[in-house]
Order: structure tokens, then C-alpha cells, then sequence
């Protein structure tokens, strides 16, 4: 009995390794290939970075236990002038990520004359206490010590821009909308991509338990179907939604999009920045036609991206 299950453990193995053998070829270019797509969107910031462009400050202790962040300053600086700060949080679904990742665009934007930092925050996972809102303001409390470590080698600011990806984009827009006013310095930009705009499940085209799991999951508590429609439920929703803190000439946006993405309907995005515009902030849309979540088809749409936030960012210089 032993031998004969023996025997099929090494028949069944040797046939693995026969189809290694001959589809190995073909997986290892499927993995490149998906590779090459998942890095594409970030072919226009790619820069040859050297310490002639500037000093990277790396695991720099934030306001809160245990929270660190990267800050880029580019050589170049002119500490007799004010400067604009851009904060980079890094993507992910806020449960994982790593200031590392905002590495590539940090350094494309110290390249162009601006200090950047990258942060981590505080993961938010079902039962450690921690929530969208908490992360928020712990966000602020960063951006405080970010400033306080640039005020220590002489730099000043006069406004800054927040940036990110996915949950990171989210979390962007909540700092620049929610409690602005909390922000060390004013902000006055927010670029992100394919962040959720809005956790009003039937945004997401969810219902029943669906719904329920996403409230509860992005805000730690714990709703049940019987709790759909009550007030609470409502509050619980509205409170980590960006889309609810948009007033009258608000900061300026630029966001992009995936008009096939299937986690985020493009009806969302459309639907915040259309708000925006309706209180006369200056907001672009920038909708990749041919991506879903990752933005990973669009190379036209990637440039373009990065062309419109320069421009705002020049603005945000020569205020």
C-alpha cells in the first residue's frame, strides 16, 4: 500500500515536471509580460536617480508609535523661498502597502524641484480598533512631522498637494476635503488614482450581506442586514466617503479612472468630480478607456496624467 502510493506521488510529480518543462516557456513570459503591464503606468515619472538630484531621508519617525515615512529633497532647493510639500500614501486595499512604494514618483517629483514625502500609515484591519477616519487624522499628524523635519533643515512651506493610489487615493482625497483645516500647511492640490470616492454600497452596485461586509470591513463595525437603512448604517457610510466633504471652492483635483474597471464603477468618480465642479473647483477627470483597476493599457492616458499634474503643480509654485 505504502509503495504502490509512492509510486503515484512520483508519477504524478514526473508529470508535473514535464509540463514545467514544456510550458515553462510560455509561464515565464505570461509573468513577465503581466509584470511589464503592472509597471507601465508609471513609465512617464521614471528618472535616473543620483544623490547630485537630491537626499533621500529614509524611515523618518512620524507623530504616532511606529509610523514612518521617506522624505525626498531635491539638491536644488532655495531654502530663502517658501516651497509647495507633496505627500504621497502609498495604494493598496489600507490593510497592507509600504512607504517604498511611493519611491519612483518621489523622486520624479524631487527631480522637478519639490520636496515629496512618502508615508505609511496605520493598517486598517478588521478588529485592530483602526478605521478609515482614524488613518485620516493620523495622516495630519504626519504631515506635522514632515514639516517639522524640513523646518530642521531650513525649509519652509507655503502650500502643499496629497497624492495616492487606489486605497492611498482615497485617503488623498479625505485629507484634502474632510478636515483641511487640520493640514500643517494648506493644501491646495489633490491628484490620485482609482481611489473610491464613495462607500455608499449601491455606488458599488452592492446589496444584501455584500453591502453590509464592505461598510463593516471599511469601518470596523459590525452592521447587519436587519441594520440596513438606519440611521447609523447611513453615518457609518457617509463619514469615510469623500464624496460627502465637498463644499464651495474646494482643492483642486485631478483623478484618474479605468472605464473598465469592475471593483470601482467609472459612474462614481464621474459622479464626485461632477460635484466638484458644481462648486467652482477646478477639478480633471483624466479616463482611461482601455484599463480596468490597473491602469495598465493606457499609455497615452499615463502621459497625460502626469503632464496635467505638473501643470497644476506649477500653479501651486507661482502662488
Amino acid at each position: 500500500m505504502n509503495n504502490r502510493k509512492g509510486f503515484n506521488f512520483g508519477f504524478f510529480g514526473y508529470l508535473l515536471l514535464i509540463l514545467l518543462a514544456f510550458n515553462g516557456g510560455a509561464i515565464l513570459t505570461f509573468i513577465l509580460r503581466f509584470n511589464m503591464l503592472a509597471q507601465r503606468p508609471y513609465d512617464p515619472i521614471r528618472v535616473k536617480w543620483s544623490e547630485e538630484m537630491g537626499t533621500i531621508y529614509t524611515d523618518e519617525k512620524a507623530a504616532d508609535e511606529g509610523v514612518l515615512y521617506d522624505l525626498y529633497v531635491p539638491k536644488s532647493i532655495d531654502t530663502s523661498k517658501e516651497q509647495t510639500l507633496v505627500m504621497y500614501i502609498h495604494g493598496s486595499n489600507f490593510s497592507s502597502g509600504d512607504k517604498s512604494d511611493g519611491a519612483l514618483i518621489c523622486k520624479y517629483l524631487a527631480s522637478k524641484g519639490y520636496v515629496a514625502a512618502s508615508v505609511n500609515y496605520t493598517p486598517i484591519i478588521q478588529g485592530n480598533g483602526n478605521t478609515i477616519s482614524t488613518a485620516v487624522e493620523e495622516l495630519y499628524r504626519t504631515a506635522g512631522a514632515v514639516v517639522k523635519k524640513c523646518d530642521s533643515l531650513g525649509i519652509k512651506f507655503k502650500n502643499m498637494a496629497v497624492s495616492g493610489v487606489y486605497g492611498g487615493g482615497t485617503m488623498a482625497l479625505l485629507y484634502a476635503y474632510k478636515n483641511p483645516e487640520k493640514s500643517p500647511v494648506p493644501v491646495e492640490l489633490v491628484f490620485e488614482q482609482t481611489g473610491p470616492t464613495s462607500f455608499n454600497p449601491d455606488d458599488w452596485g452592492y446589496s444584501g450581506e455584500e453591502a453590509v461586509a464592505l461598510v463593516n470591513l471599511m469601518t470596523g463595525s459590525s452592521f447587519t442586514v436587519d441594520d440596513i437603512g438606519t440611521d447609523a448604517y447611513r453615518k457609518a457610510y457617509t463619514d469615510i466617503s469623500p464624496e460627502t466633504y465637498i463644499k464651495n471652492e474646494g482643492v483642486s483635483a485631478v483623478l484618474a479612472y479605468g472605464t473598465r474597471d469592475k471593483l470601482i464603477p467609472i459612474s462614481m468618480p464621474l459622479k464626485f468630480s461632477g460635484a466638484l465642479k458644481k462648486t467652482g473647483t477646478d477639478c480633471t477627470i483624466i479616463e482611461y478607456t482601455k484599463s480596468g483597476h490597473t491602469m495598465a493599457l493606457d499609455s497615452d492616458k499615463n502621459k497625460e496624467y502626469y503632464e496635467t499634474v505638473d501643470r497644476y503643480l506649477e500653479q501651486l509654485v507661482v502662488k
